[in-house]
């Protein structure tokens, strides 16, 4: 039987592997591209969304910058026992034994670890504002309201060894245990944190406090307060970046009490900081990356001087964060932004 030619003719196996072999190179060439796209994307993504942060946090410590001595005392000085300001925010203790300053802005210099930062043993810098607190005893309505200090008898102490301020409006219902108070007089000023409210006309700032700052007695510095005199709640806040390289602002007491009581909340405002340093612009020009330091410029020795600290007029930061993912070069991407802020209420005591 003769079969009929019908003109379909399949691929032969040379064929096949030939047009297979193609198709894998396309592809896997293409595939090749859409994975280095897909990884800067997901680079970009990350510099974007860390871009923002860095944006938005820059801006709340420019806010804080501004706030810095706002109804605190520059020319009238702020004074605590011996190291309880440096124990409370992890600043290097003095070289005396005397009682120590608190100015508006507390620098501290190449101070804490960053883990983040792929150079071992990298440090970097914090910076901590004392301003009044403005929803504090808030006095009149709309444009017209403002926060004003209450007025208090002397510093006495209770019989437990508590000491306790009265105000003389007669009441403490604008107080709250764990608020902390710029209290100011004739002697100068000090700060405390309360500890109980007795009654409706005493408010107590015994020892054990969160900060560690109030030392009960004739040998504290609330004793030492002399009439005329006032209680103004006070925001104190950190900015510094914790090991795992998150950027926080750190705000002190000032909160309902938790169980166990803290001392402090983080607010997470970067993360993948690889560091974060800070420079401080004096009255007289010149730049500091630590006035407090002294000529030696090392914080802790005998030439420091912390009132040094209130002829800042500008601030500078720099915050540099690197990406979690890498480009495809195996390099990481890495961003760094400067912003440099007015101390606006350090030249003047803003009331």
């Amino acid at each position: 039987m003769n079969r009929r030619n019908t003109g379909q003719e399949g691929f032969s196996l040379l064929e096949v592997l030939v047009a297979m072999t193609i198709f894998m190179v396309v592809t896997g060439s293409i595939w090749g591209v859409m994975r280095v796209a897909l990884a800067s994307r997901n680079v970009v993504n990350n510099n974007a969304s860390n871009a923002k942060s860095v944006r938005l946090a820059i801006n709340l410590i420019g806010r804080d910058t501004y706030n810095a001595g706002y109804g605190y005392p520059l020319g009238n000085t702020v004074v605590l026992a011996d190291n309880k300001i440096s124990a409370a925010t992890g600043l290097p203790n003095d070289f005396d034994t005397t009682r120590d300053i608190v100015p508006p802005i507390l620098a501290g210099n190449n101070i804490n670890p960053d883990n983040w930062n792929l150079t071992a043993n990298t440090r970097t810098d914090q910076i901590t504002f004392f301003y009044k607190d403005k929803t504090f005893n808030v006095i009149g309505t709309g444009a017209a309201a403002i926060s004003t200090p209450l007025m208090i008898n002397s510093p006495t102490t209770t019989s437990s060894g508590i000491d306790q301020t009265v105000p003389i409006s007669g009441s403490n219902s604008a107080c709250a245990v764990n608020d902390l108070y710029l209290i100011s007089g004739n002697s100068g000023s000090t700060l405390g944190v309360v500890t109980a409210l007795s009654g409706t006309n005493a408010v107590q700032f015994g020892n054990g406090d969160p900060l560690g700052i109030n030392l009960s007695g004739t040998s504290g510095t609330i004793r030492q307060i002399t009439l005329p005199a006032t209680m103004q709640k006070v925001v104190m806040v950190t900015y510094l970046v914790l090991a795992d390289g998150t950027l926080v602002r750190r705000e002190y007491v000032n909160r309902p009490l938790t169980t166990p009581v803290v001392a402090y909340v983080d607010e997470p405002l970067v993360y993948n900081v690889e560091d974060f340093q800070i420079q401080y612009i004096m009255d007289d020009g010149t730049v500091s990356d630590n006035p407090s330091a002294g000529p030696d410029g090392i914080a802790g020795t005998a030439d420091d001087a912390q009132a040094n600290l209130a002829a800042i007029r500008q601030v500078r930061y720099t915050v540099s964060v690197r990406s979690t993912e890498k480009r495809a070069d195996g390099s990481y991407y890495r961003e760094s932004m400067t912003s440099t802020f007015s101390t606006r209420n350090l030249g003047y005591d803003a009331s």
